[in-house]
């Protein structure tokens, strides 16, 4: 059964959605990056986190509860978390780390909390499954002994097809290009 969003819902997801690129171009136009590489390896676990949330997300049909979603209810914002983290340390800016986690609290929090509702009518799925820091092991049996769910459950494999209908190889183009861009600033900034 398929809920339908409030206008609040449509704008927090539309400024989730385009909060990540416009932070990551101001920051790249204020700040010349200080390089720091281990921030790199967070940037690509968090994008493949989400890659690999990507290939079981079936948006708006099913309520998805296996692959990451069995260990985590949120892997997409775990992902993007941890990918931020790894952007800011890049860039070695604390201040615009600080602005981007006001900015980005004001913004996921709200949102969170939206989904949350929702899942609270799925009450078995949010209590075996925790909200950000994952399970050791993936829950079991969710939506078995629920009869009365009001939403099919998607427990499948990982599909490219979904990463591709989720938009989410966008992001890995987009990183692709943020690094390009970053070198380039590096570059002209060093002249």
């Amino acid at each position: 059964m398929l809920i339908p969003k409030t206008k609040k819902e449509i704008w927090l997801n539309r400024v989730r959605v385009w909060l990540p690129p416009v932070f990551v171009l101001v920051a790249v136009a204020l700040r010349r990056p200080a390089w720091h590489w281990w921030g790199v390896p967070l940037v690509v676990l968090g994008e493949a986190m989400r890659t690999w949330a990507a290939g079981h997300l079936v948006k708006d049909e099913t309520l998805t509860v296996g692959g990451p979603y069995a260990y985590v209810r949120n892997p997409l914002y775990l992902g993007s978390l941890v990918s931020t983290i790894g952007f800011l340390l890049v860039l070695g800016d604390w201040r615009l780390a600080a602005a981007f986690f006001v900015i980005a609290l004001a913004v996921y929090v709200p949102t969170v909390r939206q989904e949350e509702d929702y899942l609270r009518r799925m009450h078995e799925y949010r209590r075996r499954v925790p909200l950000l820091l994952p399970r050791l092991r993936p829950a079991r049996g969710i939506g078995q002994e629920a009869s009365s769910c009001p939403t099919r459950l998607r427990t499948g494999e990982f599909e490219w097809g979904w990463v591709w209908r989720n938009k989410e190889h966008r992001t890995w183009v987009a990183l692709g290009a943020l690094f390009a861009l970053l070198a380039v600033r590096g570059m002209l900034g060093s002249q």
